[in-house]
């Protein structure tokens, strides 16, 4: 059964990808274009292209896409241009998240997972560790002037109060990374709640966070420890 990848043209979606094919699964991915992935994920016969953007499909269409899926994951996220900060679509994690939870809910069968990247700008409602009023202050700002971190807030807002933990047809996860770099994979944290400031974040690893992702996918025993949560994703401290 295929696991059903959003926003696979970014780097972390590119590296979720490549996990999920060099693990021999089947994988089905949307996107606008298909020029930043690679001939050699593009060639491979595990990988069903949809070439589109996922808030232009139709319902009956998404559907079609999330048929058969055993987890999706979503990496979809703005670009650090100005017309993807301030343009539209704003909403564009929250309606996408929004529309595929509720083409997974028509569908009959065994619980999807729904594993989600966030930010570890958004409040988790299990945090522990108190925030400055430095970064309290922050995120008040960037909550209101910054739309691609209100979208970050309300999609993950959907999973924890409207999917909830009862729901028969999803269980979910939302991943926040700590501050993104590119290298390579390294030994990774897993924490429930923030360890540092907004400002003053730990270096995390694109690569990093995709094979954390594809582990909630793949390994049970993390999935039970972590489904229903916000974990934070940190490279480890050296």
């Amino acid at each position: 059964m295929p696991v059903l990848v959003l926003g696979a043209s970014g780097m972390i979606g590119r590296s979720v990808v490549s996990q999920l094919l060099a693990n021999g699964h089947r994988v089905r991915i949307i996107l606008r274009s298909s020029a930043s992935i690679s001939d050699e994920i593009i060639n491979n016969p595990n990988l069903e292209i949809l070439q589109a953007a996922v808030l232009d499909l139709s319902d009956d269409h998404l559907a079609g896409q999330v048929k058969d899926c055993t987890a999706v994951i979503s990496c979809l996220g703005h670009n650090i241009s100005f017309s993807g900060l301030f343009g539209q679509p704003r909403q564009l994690c929250t309606q996408a998240v929004r529309r595929v939870c509720h083409a997974i809910e028509k569908q009959p069968g065994h619980p999807t997972k729904f594993i989600l990247i966030s930010s570890v700008g958004v409040t988790g409602p299990e945090d522990t560790n108190q925030r400055t009023w430095f970064d309290r202050a922050l995120l008040f700002v960037l909550r209101h002037t910054l739309p691609p971190h209100r979208d970050n807030e309300t999609a993950a807002q959907f999973l924890h109060d409207h999917v909830g933990t009862r729901n028969r047809a999803i269980q979910w996860c939302c991943v926040r990374p700590d501050t993104l770099i590119n290298a390579e994979i390294s030994e990774y944290e897993i924490t429930h709640s923030p360890l540092t400031g907004i400002t003053s974040g730990r270096p995390t690893s694109r690569k990093n966070v995709a094979h954390f992702m594809v582990e909630l996918f793949e390994n049970a025993a993390i999935w039970q420890k972590w489904k229903f949560k916000m974990p934070v994703i940190m490279n480890a401290s050296q």
